[in-house]
């Protein structure tokens, strides 16, 4: 009884302490016209209504704002030699494909795949020629891509 007296006891003090509860501030939207983030309330005198999420919020929230347009180079390296060799055809009478003018690995040369098909095809074409070391390795790598393809992806 003494334990139960006490606790209403400290509670009255307590109250009597704080006196009248306030109410806590609206947070508030607003937008900058700024890039970045910006911390709300920044339009004052519009208060969130109540039946938003930010409603009685004790502090202001973090509103991000979409980034800024970046600037576009059009004279990259890729930009400014898209379709140089279109005309190679018209020019030279049509006796030379621009995929001849391709440089690299017999293998890869004017032609497209996945990194199984790559391999297949290497394996096809220089797999007689290739050191031992790097014929096993090829053939593990044809394996362990094999199983994966198959197991794996939008073709099963």
């Amino acid at each position: 009884m003494a334990a139960a007296a006490a606790a209403l006891l400290l509670r009255a003090a307590g109250r009597a302490l704080l006196g009248r509860a306030t109410l806590l501030p609206c947070a508030e939207r607003g937008f900058s016209d700024c890039g970045g983030a910006r911390w709300a309330p920044a339009r004052p005198g519009l208060p969130v209504p109540m039946s938003s999420p930010l409603a009685g919020l004790s502090r202001p929230i973090r509103i991000k704002e979409p980034p800024k347009r970046k600037p576009v180079d059009r004279w990259t390296k890729k930009r400014a030699l898209f379709g140089v060799y279109d005309n190679v055809g018209i020019l030279g009478g049509f006796q030379i494909h621009p995929k001849n003018l391709i440089m690299g690995p017999t293998w890869l040369r004017g032609w497209r795949g996945n990194e199984l098909q790559r391999c297949l095809r290497k394996k096809q074409m220089v797999g007689d020629r290739m050191f031992a070391e790097d014929y096993h390795k090829l053939n593990k790598r044809i394996r362990y891509l094999y199983k994966r393809f198959n197991r794996t992806g939008k073709h099963r």
